[in-house]
């Protein structure tokens, strides 16, 4: 097979396009569902109804742009100036969903509806073609495998960065702010004055003079009227024009039974997480459109359909319909989002509420990315090793595997979860950029077989599928969370417990089995793809 060496600095310039994507592809897997039950105030149900809603027409609308970008001719090319038009958009938008109006609940249900099916639109609009361009950089199976290890190298650079700092900005830009919460301490009770709605957090350490301080965190969730009328009303003193008034016993939330609370010191630190959120989301904004336009600004398309192919929409979904190498990916894709999905989704509630320490969140998650940043560098070597099929089903088997396990872990057992973690993500962490260059093969697949090439049709099964999976993790999360009996901001059930623990496990390991079945049908192997390629070759030139 001919080696078409292409310098690093496109790679990586390609790559960074990814990180841009992740910055809030991440932060929606990882912070949405937390952000719209936790902070923005709606129920788990409802946020499930609306990424099902909304997904269903955000995943059909993948093939749409891309026989658009198919049919683009500009001095940039087919795929390119998607990324160049499309980035600030991108940006604003991701910021917008991320904002939380002070509206009743209703209208902010409203307002999560079209603000997140336009941040999805724009999505599909910059990342179809982003995927696409993979696909004609290079015509060479090995060298667009090398570009895919570099883009999910750089995914989940994305994904470091969004777990490491955006926790710790939430607490900075929302720090210290008392325009939603003003709490003051009256003997042993603390009282709180809210306005507005969605969730603040309390930092608390009661400390007398001689005695060690003891600290701990309270999350407040500000009532709007509707959420009043049907709350539990033990506690709050008033409730007019908007603001609520609680009374909270300290002792209830702290261990002071020791202490003579009339000589104690209450320190007080109030984290306006909406206003926290909404600015982090403007910093990764921000870094998001500077990633995308250096990825126009290094990067080329090189593969062109051959010049007397005639385009018709028509034969291009006939051809589709027909590349079964397509469907298989496109399936097995929708199995490995509803896993990720799922789990991740499941990480801030399993650390908040079973763990009882969300600081814990974002370590867990860094750490799960380093490792998949590790194994991820070792995607091509296992392509030429193993094939990219076998080396697909080997590494969702031992995900399967270690993903049930985890549902063993105790809570107290921290060393543990942090290592199976670890595992988790090192074994899962190549089917990534591996599917993604299957992709391209079914790309070269369509063409040798009738002659039409549609890249970004084909490539928009890859994000499709993410959609798909996203959409029925998404889902199931809020849905399962409902069934389970969680509510936001309070001790939980055994029984949401129970299924928060399932949540990361057995559950999403369902479709990490799934998807390692599907693969067993997949085609296209490393001696078929060369004889592809030179039969191609030949054609083109």
């Amino acid at each position: 097979m001919k080696e078409e060496k292409i310098h690093i600095k496109e790679k990586i310039g390609y790559g960074l396009g990814d990180t841009a994507s992740n910055l809030f592809f991440q932060s929606f897997m990882l912070f949405l569902l937390y952000f719209y039950t936790d902070v923005f105030g709606i129920s788990a149900a409802a946020a499930g109804t609306m990424f099902l809603i909304t997904r269903i027409w955000d995943s059909v609308n993948d093939p749409i742009m891309g026989v658009l970008s198919d049919r683009t001719t500009s001095r940039w090319g087919k795929f390119r100036p998607y990324i160049l038009w499309l980035a600030i958009p991108f940006g604003l938008i991701g910021v917008l969903t991320f904002t939380t109006p002070d509206w009743s609940v209703a209208s902010k249900i409203v307002y999560a509806y079209i603000t997140y099916t336009l941040m999805m639109m724009v999505y599909t609009a910059i990342n179809t073609p982003y995927s696409a361009l993979m696909g004609v950089v290079s015509s060479n199976p090995i060298e667009r495998t090398s570009f895919s290890q570099y883009r999910f190298i750089f995914a989940f650079a994305g994904a470091f960065i969004v777990q490491g700092i955006t926790l710790p900005m939430v607490d900075y830009f929302g720090g210290n702010d008392d325009s939603v919460v003003y709490v003051d301490v009256l003997e042993d009770d603390l009282v709180l004055v809210e306005k507005g709605t969605g969730m603040t957090k309390i930092e608390m350490s009661v400390a007398v003079d001689g005695q060690d301080p003891i600290e701990d965190d309270l999350s407040v969730c500000v009532l709007t009227p509707e959420m009043f009328a049907e709350a539990d009303t033990a506690g709050m003193l008033t409730f007019e024009k908007g603001f609520s008034q609680k009374m909270i016993k300290i002792e209830d939330h702290f261990d002071v039974k020791d202490m003579d609370l009339s000589k104690a010191s209450v320190d007080i630190k109030v984290v306006n997480e909406r206003k926290g959120f909404m600015w982090a989301m403007t910093v990764l904004a921000i870094l998001a459109v500077m990633m995308f336009l250096i990825t126009f600004a290094t990067t080329k398309e090189r593969v062109q359909p051959a010049k007397e192919q005639k385009t018709s929409l028509k034969n291009d979904f006939k051809d589709l319909a027909a590349n079964k190498p397509w469907w298989i990916l496109f399936v097995l894709g929708i199995f490995t989002l509803s896993y990720v999905s799922i789990r991740n989704g499941a990480i801030m509630y399993y650390f908040k509420y079973y763990v009882g320490n969300d600081a814990l969140a974002s370590a867990f998650m860094i750490a799960g990315t380093i490792a998949t940043i590790a194994s991820i560098m070792l995607t091509k070597w296992l392509s030429v090793t193993f094939g990219k099929k076998r080396a697909y089903i080997y590494s969702m088997i031992l995900t399967s595997i270690l993903t049930v396990a985890f549902y063993f872990v105790g809570k107290e057992d921290v060393v543990m979860m942090f290592v199976l973690q670890v595992l988790i993500s090192f074994v899962f962490g190549p089917t990534a950029p591996l599917v993604f260059a299957m992709y391209t093969d079914a790309a070269d697949y369509s063409e040798w077989k009738t002659g039409r090439r549609a890249t970004g049709l084909v490539m928009s099964a890859s994000t499709m599928a993410q959609k798909f999976g996203w959409t029925i993790g998404g889902a199931l999360a809020g849905w399962l969370l409902a069934v389970f009996g969680f509510k936001a901001n309070v001790d939980q059930a055994d029984g949401a417990l129970v299924g928060i623990q399932l949540m990361m496990s057995v559950i999403p390991a369902v479709g990490s089995v799934l998807a390692a079945i599907f693969m067993l049908f997949y085609r296209l192997d490393e001696k078929f793809l060369s004889q592809i390629e030179k039969e191609l070759q030949a054609r083109r030139t």
